[in-house]
């Protein structure tokens, strides 16, 4: 027995210690809650944190060295939470040498207590709507002051004319209305779409149809006068180009604002302000062209026309001074006053007749040249109404200046 007995200073058996599973999970259980943090969620912004470890140290500021990830996160934190919400530049204050001079203290006073524009206040910043930083249309240097009368009259009168339009007709103007003043344009319906072209160019718009018409119908109405629009102004008619002057004035005043319009109907009514700065351009073009080929001709007529009548003034000088003298001597006074008189009748009877035709070739041509003019001024106010009420701005520079004819100012 004694011999069996091991002695308290043996060395140990080599044999491993058996774990119970008990121990087991006790000794995990330990392990996954040192290890494993949950995150915490911001107390302001709701986030869950990606680094639980950074929670531990709180609002505290940071001023060890960063030896690990963790530190240097903990640092960077701690650096982000001691700088400011909001940052901002110092407000330069004129200061004024002679404050008791009293030449504008009203703009004196405004210059020296300026308020701040807004505040900053729970993570937003907060200022009023300042109405003189509003995009105002300047007037255009190179437009003559009585051209820049008349966009300022246009424009209130397209406003008078969309807060007109924007009210609902009494139901007996309404139901008045007959077959040629529609109040509707379906889509995809081309009888329909054939009908309105018609009506756009036999009929006059009422400001009854125009009230009813509704937003998609004005649009769809726009394209097809868009389409036809060349064609119809280039006719030589007037009477057409007025009418196609009036349905544009009033379908572009029943249209809604900028602001109310889907991206692709803005682009319809660029569209069309594109096409009456293309057919504005195309007839200063052939209007270039038209003077300078008259300027050629009439400098070779007038040419040819000075040495013909240097040719026929010296033969009649000659053979007037010849005749003269035959009269002087073979006729006496009173038949000399006699043919003076007779000769006063068939040059008056002369000038009578060739001034009848220049009378009716001006009546002639008073009806093209008064159709091209309208259709400047139609064109001048597609373009003017498109660039100033719906955001193309960039079509005003299409528009012609103004020339004051050298006749008007003879008179």
């Amino acid at each position: 027995m004694p011999d069996k007995r091991k002695a308290s200073m043996s060395e140990p058996s080599n044999k491993r210690l058996r774990i119970s599973n008990e121990d087991a999970s006790d000794t995990a259980s330990s392990t996954s809650t040192q290890t494993h943090e949950r995150p915490r969620n911001n107390p302001v912004f709701g986030q869950k944190s990606a680094f639980p470890g950074l929670d531990d140290g709180g609002d505290e500021l940071f001023y060890g060295s960063a030896d690990d990830g963790m530190e240097y996160l903990r640092m960077v934190r701690s650096e982000a939470n001691s700088l400011p919400s909001l940052f901002t530049a110092p407000v330069a204050v004129r200061i004024i040498e002679n404050p008791e001079s009293t030449t504008q203290p009203e703009a004196d006073a405004s210059r020296l207590h300026r308020f701040p524009a807004g505040f900053y206040e729970d993570e937003a910043y907060i200022a009023p709507v300042e109405a003189d930083k509003q995009p105002v249309s300047a007037p255009d240097e190179r437009f003559p002051e009585a051209q820049i009368s008349y966009y300022n009259l246009l424009r209130h009168r397209f406003l008078l004319l969309r807060s007109t339009l924007r009210c609902t007709p009494p139901a007996t103007a309404i139901a008045a209305l007959d077959d040629a003043h529609p109040i509707s344009l379906p889509a995809r319906n081309p009888a329909a779409r054939r009908e309105w072209r018609r009506l756009l160019m036999d009929v006059d718009p009422q400001m009854v149809q125009l009230a009813c018409l509704d937003s998609e119908s004005v649009l769809r109405v726009l394209s097809i006068l868009a389409r036809g629009l060349s064609e119809n102004i280039r006719g030589g008619d007037p009477d057409l180009v007025r009418r196609v002057g009036a349905w544009a004035w009033g379908l572009l005043g029943r249209c809604r604002e900028v602001g109310e319009l889907a991206t692709d109907q803005v682009g319809e009514l660029r569209g069309l302000g594109k096409r009456a700065a293309k057919i504005l351009l195309r007839m200063q073009e052939t209007e270039f062209k038209r003077a300078a080929e008259d300027s050629e001709a009439s400098d070779s007529d007038d040419g040819d026309g000075e040495e013909a009548q240097r040719e026929k003034e010296a033969q009649g000088e000659g053979q007037g001074e010849e005749g003269l003298e035959a009269q002087d001597a073979d006729m006496p006074d009173a038949d000399l006053s006699a043919a003076l008189e007779a000769a006063k009748l068939r040059l008056q009877a002369k000038l009578q007749s060739d001034a009848a035709p220049e009378v009716t070739d001006e009546r002639d041509q008073a009806e093209p040249g008064d159709s091209v003019q309208q259709a400047r001024v139609l064109l001048d106010m597609i373009i003017t109404i498109v660039g100033e009420f719906f955001g193309q701005r960039d079509l005003l520079d299409a528009r012609e200046v103004w020339i004051r004819d050298e006749a008007v100012d003879e008179m």
